[in-house]
């Protein structure tokens, strides 16, 4: 049996719900007011759950429930009443990415169903078999994948995999992106982005602007639409399609659900339809990472706005007329522009007061142009010139078509089917029942069928025998014809037909049902806070130590020598650890030699990501046989666990450690230590520490954030033509890159042996006030990493 995945689609509010229902959806996903990404979106109380539960499942839909932010220590008791009542309100599943939440779902809430988010960054086989120890049953993997990649995973794990197929891209992995919060305490990882990505950037090269004409959006990639690769994700064993949708309407809803559903069903798209996709929403389109990576197509730069469909080019402006050379003249003048459609002139300068308007009028000049008239009083001609880019930014008459999809002159809680008859002249007659969300069936007449005498069978006779569907919970909502000219079809035939097919179709429906009737939970036999007490009591602490303890990290052997000179000259300073966190691994080789014959403990970090076939710096990693390793991921944690268990582990910041059940799960794996998540405050830190053992941690006190971490290139994108790390020629060997903002802010860019970029924070951030007051809170271990900036 083929696999068949679902259609997931995102739904902001009830008129996304129904879009969703009505184009086909088989499960959509939604925010309740806390503890979502969703914070600047529109969300549903939680008291909403049982009628919204109720909708989905009487119309053979699941709905899943966004909790995809960390939980800090004290918000856990209330993350778990609500989740109590999103599961007595039968939600189909929870989207998680705090591990201790999905730990602590798997012991208190048995029953509830987790589905490990994409902000989990889970990209590795080894990952995800470790957070099924956790409970999860599905993982939503990272957007940074290509097929190929999902299609590896699938062969090394029985996990369900979920992918996002449509929708805005983030430059930085999800779950790895700290830049809001380095830049304004607006955490990405709890649902805050203030999108930096989206802003204009300088490029900075060896101390020097670049100029790069128009592309000032350097880190704003275009939206993602994998609507042709459908068939090979469910090749590589797919389970569901995710389409984003945080801030998207509900016409947005109905269009890509539509497309999926077709694509999905084996139908491509044709190009009106590709068209519509883009007039909802997009930034362009793409195929994001899912069609491999290429560093020239990803971030055109130009601009971070919502375009629509690009019309054509501007020619001449003559008062309230332009002239446009049209973009595509293979489709019909209509499905580009028409009379009543919104504009937008595009001279490479977004940030500014674009001049747009309505469309009054369209008068073809011949095949390549057309003369767009707007209106005369409002119209700003004089600001528009010659290679402008026009864009269509409003169809209300597609607006409308999406909108008759999900409302109905009178609403209908029926299944509406479409009936497809097929029929050849001496041949046999079949009716074929469908709907969106699956269902199919078929009846039968063996003919011959004759052709008619006088009265052929019409669309309208056909539609009237069929449509008696009054005692049943269908509706006919369309009929398709694939009938031999002038057949003679009884009605007598045609109720025949629709009576067999109804009775199948009634038993597929009420199979379909079956799995939404609500079902009793067992229930926990301990409390939250016994649990958590238990959790503490289980768990080992670390050695005690007797004085305070610094660790030092450095990026280059630069660095590395300078501190090892320093040192010697001043014994009575040196540092308990050294991390080394070196762009080439091969590297740390040297830096453990150094480390060793100086008598300094040396540690060394993974890399932050680790995608399928780069266990091999892992093992390199290992190799070098340093003191301790500092592991940035959980297939790190996952690997080194089997083939390295003598290395001692400690846990890095991007493991997101900011609640106390997170810190148990993660010593229970075998971590001598951990880096508290940087989204913690004081306050919140003091909150994990108090649940923990404090010689469990080492803060960082004095650091350049690492903001985002792309698979996205910086270097290969703008100092070469290379597509990826095999034909860049690798400009990151030869040159110093920055980024700068607005604020003229200077932000480095490194990278790693992966060839993913990181954007560093231009100024340190310092925890040194707060030293004291974490002796005194027993935490024992602190961190100082410098990043060298000249």
């Amino acid at each position: 049996m083929p696999n068949i995945p679902e259609v997931l689609a995102p739904a902001g509010d009830w008129e996304c719900i129904k879009a969703a229902v009505a184009n086909g959806a088989d499960a959509v996903y939604f925010g309740l007011t806390s503890f979502n990404a969703r914070h600047r979106a529109h969300n549903f109380e939680p008291d909403e759950l049982p009628a919204i539960m109720q909708y989905l499942h009487e119309r053979g839909v699941k709905g899943y429930v966004t909790f995809n932010i960390l939980i800090f220590a004290q918000e856990l008791p209330a993350a778990i009443e609500l989740l109590t009542k999103a599961r007595d309100a039968q939600v189909d599943a929870v989207i998680v990415q705090d591990m201790g939440l999905a730990y602590a779902i798997q012991q208190l809430l048995p029953g509830l169903v987790v589905h490990g988010s994409t902000q989990m960054t889970l990209t590795e086989p080894l990952a995800i078999n470790l957070v099924k120890k956790l409970g999860v049953e599905r993982v939503i993997l990272a957007r940074e994948l290509s097929t190929t990649e999902v299609g590896k995973i699938h062969q090394a794990t029985a996990m369900p995999l979920e992918v996002f197929v449509h929708g805005a891209l983030c430059v930085a992995y999800s779950g790895q992106c700290l830049t809001s919060e380095a830049l304004g305490g607006r955490s990405a990882n709890r649902g805050q982005c203030a999108q930096a990505c989206r802003l204009p950037y300088e490029l900075i090269v060896d101390g020097e602007k670049k100029e790069l004409g128009d592309r000032a959006y350097l880190l704003s990639p275009q939206d993602l639409a994998a609507h042709e690769l459908v068939p090979s994700l469910i090749d590589q064993g797919v389970v569901s399609f995710k389409i984003e949708g945080r801030l998207k309407k509900a016409d947005y809803v109905a269009a890509t659900v539509q497309a999926y559903r077709q694509a999905i069903d084996g139908q491509p798209l044709g190009k009106q339809q590709k068209l519509e996709l883009e007039q909802t929403f997009s930034r362009g389109l793409t195929q994001g990472f899912l069609g491999g990576i290429n560093h020239q197509t990803l971030v055109p730069a130009r601009s971070p706005k919502k375009r629509g469909v690009k019309i054509g080019t501007v020619q001449a402006v003559q008062g309230h007329v332009v002239l446009v050379q049209l973009a595509d003249t293979t489709v019909p003048l209509e499905w580009l522009v028409k009379a009543g459609d919104g504009i937008v002139f595009d001279e490479g300068k977004p940030e500014g007061d674009e001049v747009g308007g309505r469309v009054w009028k369209i008068k073809q000049r011949d095949k390549q142009r057309v003369e767009i008239t707007l209106d005369r009083q409002q119209f700003q001609g004089h600001r528009v010139h010659a290679g402008n880019i026009v864009w269509k930014t409003d169809d209300p008459a597609l607006r409308k078509k999406l909108e008759k999809s999900y409302t109905q002159d009178k609403p209908s809680d029926k299944k509406l089917v479409t009936a497809n008859i097929i029929g050849k002249l001496g041949g046999t007659l079949t009716l074929q029942f469908s709907s969106p969300d699956g269902l199919l069936v078929s009846s039968t007449w063996p003919g011959p069928l004759e052709k008619a005498s006088k009265h052929p069978a019409t669309l309208a006779m056909i539609r009237e025998q069929l449509g008696r569907l009054h005692d049943t919970p269908f509706e006919l909502a369309d009929i398709k014809l694939k009938l031999d000219p002038q057949l003679m079809i009884p009605k007598s035939i045609l109720n025949e037909l629709r009576r067999r097919a109804l009775v199948d179709l009634l038993l597929k429906h009420e199979e379909q049902l079956q799995q939404f009737k609500p079902k009793p939970f067992p229930q926990s036999t301990v409390t939250l806070s016994d649990w958590r007490a238990q959790l503490k009591d289980k768990t080992t602490a670390p050695a005690a130590v007797d004085e305070p303890q610094l660790a030092i990290m450095v990026r280059t052997l630069g660095q590395l020598n300078g501190l090892i000179e320093y040192v010697t000259q001043q014994p009575e300073l040196k540092p308990q650890l050294v991390y080394c966190d070196f762009e080439d691994v091969r590297q740390y080789r040297e830096a453990v030699t150094l480390c060793k014959e100086a008598k300094l403990p040396v540690g060394v970090a993974t890399l932050r990501v680790i995608k399928p076939g780069e266990e091999s710096w892992l093992k390199l990693i290992a190799s070098y046989n340093p003191d301790f390793i500092l592991a940035r991921n959980l297939t790190s944690v996952a690997y080194y666990q089997q083939v390295a268990s003598h290395i001692p582990l400690l846990g890095d910041f991007s493991l997101n450690v900011t609640n106390d059940v997170t810190a148990h799960w993660m010593r229970s794996l075998g971590l001598q230590r951990l880096t508290p998540g940087f989204d913690l405050n004081w306050e919140q830190l003091q909150a994990l520490v108090a649940g923990s053992h404090p010689g469990l941690y080492e803060v960082v006190v004095h650091y350049h954030m690492p903001m985002f971490h792309n698979e996205h290139c910086v270097f290969a994108a703008l100092l070469s033509d290379g597509k990826d790390w095999c034909d860049c020629g690798r400009p990151c060997d030869r040159h110093k890159v920055e980024l700068k903002d607005r604020s003229s802010a200077v932000f480095p860019v490194l990278v790693d042996a992966g060839c993913r970029n990181t954007v560093y924070n231009a100024l340190p951030q310092s925890a040194a006030e707060f030293i004291p007051a974490m002796l005194s809170q027993g935490i024992r271990d602190s961190e100082l990493a410098a990043l060298e900036l000249s």
